[in-house]
């Protein structure tokens, strides 16, 4: 056989066996999103809104206007599992780390996971969350 027919019948080999590994894997279950995502997308809109000069959302149609590009920060936002303190937003200030942005509804009672005001998303007790201030508008 000439050289380019060997590598020809190499290269098709190859991407047979390529083809064939890559199909045989069973389809990748995919989770949901939980509040917590809600948060963390949220964080992000508010990252954004910062760099751009953009203004935050103030009310339930302006996250709507954003939805497109966060959606899991408004599908909780809109099903009230996840609060927002409406036109707050991320800081620096010494006190954001105790400042709550937004939080999952369960963390009143149950304890569940908070959007501080300095950009941290953490777990916290029905005890530390009644402990926090919510963030200014």
């Amino acid at each position: 056989m000439r050289p380019s027919r060997v590598a020809r019948r190499l290269l098709i080999a190859t991407c047979l066996t390529l083809a064939v590994a890559g199909c045989s894997g069973a389809p990748r279950q995919v989770a949901p999103p939980t509040p917590n995502d809600g948060l963390v997308d949220l964080r992000e809109m508010l990252r954004r809104t910062a760099t751009t000069g953009d203004s935050v959302p103030k009310s339930a149609a302006d996250l709507r206007a954003l939805d497109a590009a966060y959606p899991a920060a408004g599908r909780f936002i809109g099903t009230g599992a996840v609060e927002y303190v409406w036109g707050s937003r991320l800081s620096d200030a010494p006190e954001a780390a105790t400042r709550v942005v937004a939080f999952e509804k369960a963390a009143a009672t149950d304890g569940g996971f908070v959007l501080l005001q300095d950009g941290t998303i953490r777990q916290v007790t029905a005890a530390e969350f009644a402990k926090l201030a919510k963030a200014q508008p």
